[in-house]
């Protein structure tokens, strides 16, 4: 009982996050902020991957993640979100760095990977 409600907290929290946003960035990604929180968990529940809850909560970016080259390569969330502690809802590009660091240095410094390329399958966004 206890996990349903935090998948439906989370789903909410998601939800206002991107409703909040004002608008989308093409990217499929959900605003960054500061002060997001992920659900309380129990000890137990945070040895669970994260696609344990997310497949469910959030299928559409699951999916996405899930048929990508991070997703096949078995590129886990909180190498690019971080853990429950240090939880990101938007990486920052030194997290990408450590596999992209020669890609990051051809990008524009002053825009993020996702306003160029989908947040979760990278694939070019169609403009």
């Amino acid at each position: 009982m206890k996990r349903l409600f935090a998948l439906n907290l989370l789903l909410i929290v998601l939800f206002l996050l991107w409703a909040c946003s004002g608008a989308d960035d093409g990217g499929g990604s959900i605003a960054a902020s500061s002060d997001f929180l992920h659900p309380e968990l129990t000890e137990q529940e945070m040895l669970l991957p994260c696609f344990e809850c997310h497949q469910e909560v959030t299928p559409d970016i699951y999916s996405e993640w899930y048929n990508s080259l991070h997703g096949i390569g078995m590129v886990k969330c909180y190498q690019c979100h971080g853990t429950y502690e240090n939880l990101k809802t938007e990486p920052e590009a030194s997290d990408c760095m450590v596999c992209h660091a020669d890609q990051i240095k051809k990008c524009p410094q002053d825009r993020k990977c996702w306003s160029c390329h989908n947040a979760h399958t990278f694939k070019r966004n169609s403009k």
